[in-house]
C-alpha cells in the first residue's frame, strides 16, 4: 500500500477545502495513480506539476515545487499551511525533524515528516541571487 501513497497525498492536497479526513482516507488509498500530478498549493490558487522519479536505493519520490518574489511574505504563508496540511494529514504517529542551517546567506528551513517507511519534505528557500523564493514538497517511499 505505501507504494502508491506518494501520488495520493498529492492529489489529494490538490483537493484544497476537503475536511483532513477526506484528505487522509484518499492518501491512503492503495489505487494506482499518474507519475505526474497537478497540486495547488494549499490556502492559495498557485498550480505546479509534480514529477516522480526513481532513486538510487530503491523505492521513488516526487516533488514539487512553487515559485515567490524573493522573501514574499504569501510564500513564509504557504510553506506553514503546506506543513500543517502534510502533518494533519499524517496525524500524531509521524515524526517530524526540523533540518540544521546551512552554511549560506540565503534563507533555508526544511522539516522532514516520517511515517511508516514514508518520508515527507517541505522546504522553503530563499535565493538572493535568482529574487526568488521557493517551496518545495518531496515525498519518498520504498517500494
Amino acid at each position: 500500500m505505501t507504494r502508491h501513497l506518494p501520488a495520493g497525498l498529492i492529489l489529494s492536497l490538490s483537493m484544497g477545502s476537503m475536511a483532513h479526513a477526506d484528505l487522509c482516507d484518499y492518501a491512503l488509498s492503495p489505487e494506482p495513480h499518474s507519475t505526474d500530478s497537478t497540486l495547488i498549493l494549499p490556502g492559495t490558487d498557485v498550480a505546479t506539476t509534480c514529477r516522480r522519479s526513481l532513486v538510487l536505493s530503491g523505492g521513488s519520490q516526487v516533488h514539487c515545487g512553487w515559485v515567490f518574489p524573493y522573501r514574499a511574505p504569501e510564500a513564509t504563508v504557504a510553506f506553514e499551511r503546506l506543513m500543517t496540511a502534510v502533518s494533519a494529514c499524517l496525524g500524531g504517529q509521524a515524526t517530524m525533524t526540523a533540518d540544521k542551517d546551512v552554511n549560506h546567506p540565503d534563507f533555508y528551513d526544511l522539516q522532514t515528516f516520517q511515517l511508516n517507511g514514508l518520508e515527507i519534505g517541505v522546504s522553503l528557500k530563499d535565493k538572493a541571487g535568482l529574487s526568488e523564493t521557493y517551496i518545495f514538497l518531496r515525498i519518498m517511499a520504498s517500494d
